[in-house]
């Protein structure tokens, strides 16, 4: 079957937005090219404060969809036959967060004595424990759970399932999850499976999963946690809190005012780079 490739060159402090949608529509994997690196032979290199994006995609209607999207000059072509399925998987490796340890499925190694270990195939679906937006959520969610064990977590745009599994592993009692792609919902059932993790895995939205959660936690792009704002407010229980990542420094206002205005409170957030995560609290009492 036939391998598509996008290549983009943009400024640096939009890579990691951009590779987000690149997920989003579909891509099995992004490599991320930096001037300073010393470069493979033939390869091409970005300018001074720029990087090329090369984002791998098994059809070419879903490689020139991400393209039109990406807001950037993008080639996009056929590419030798290869381990597409592989190419993702280069650089990964484990990584500690917390009390958590995550490792790649193809890795074997030991977690620190006393970790919740996580073992994780994101497949077709973003979430790999790497990125700063998934790596401010997991702190998160290791935090709040060392505060309120037990506590029920619902999380919004599962993608590999990572966050949801995490939080069964730090202790979490019910945990339910959704993401509106259904490649992402059967990536993350497996990863759950794998790692003995008991979901409420569905590709319904948050307005359609039953109940209330102690804790809310979206990592997903700004302009959906505004859509989805209200939902995520009726879904958080009182006195639970709601964590939001995937959000740009620039953006914070926006997404705080949509969740402001479901009548949250705010709480001390983060900042990593160029990457925010907010969080709320809903009131407890009527």
């Amino acid at each position: 079957m036939a391998t598509w490739s996008l290549t983009a060159e943009l400024p640096a402090d939009e890579a990691d937005a951009s590779t987000a949608l690149l997920f989003e529509r579909g891509a099995a994997g992004v490599e991320e090219r930096e001037g300073s690196l010393a470069p493979m032979p033939g390869e091409r290199q970005p300018g001074a404060g720029r990087v090329i994006l090369i984002g791998f995609f098994a059809d070419e209607a879903a490689a020139r969809d991400a393209a039109a999207s990406l807001g950037a000059p993008a080639e996009v072509a056929e590419i030798p036959d290869r381990d597409w399925g592989e190419e993702w998987k280069k650089g990964l490796g484990p990584v500690s967060v917390g009390r958590l340890f995550l490792r790649p499925s193809w890795i074997d190694a030991a977690p620190p004595p006393g970790s919740a270990e996580v073992v994780l195939d994101p497949g077709m679906a973003f979430g790999t424990g790497t990125h700063a937006t998934t790596s401010l959520c997991l702190s998160a969610i290791d935090a709040f759970l060392a505060r309120r064990p037990g506590a029920s977590v619902l999380d919004v745009g599962t993608g590999s399932g990572l966050l949801a599994i995490a939080a069964r592993k730090l202790g979490a009692g019910r945990v339910a999850a959704n993401d509106n792609d259904p490649v992402a919902v059967a990536v993350a059932a497996e990863n759950a499976e794998r790692n003995g993790a008991a979901l409420e895995l569905t590709g319904d939205p948050p307005s359609r999963i039953p109940g209330s959660f102690d804790l809310v936690v979206a990592n997903i792009l700004a302009n959906v946690l505004v859509e989805l704002a209200p939902d995520l407010a009726r879904r958080t229980a009182p006195g639970g809190e709601v964590v939001l990542a995937g959000v740009l420094v620039p953006q914070e206002e926006e997404v705080a005012h949509a969740f402001l205005a479901c009548g949250l409170e705010p709480l001390p957030g983060e900042r990593r780079g160029e990457w925010s995560l907010l969080r709320f609290r809903r009131p407890e009492g009527p």
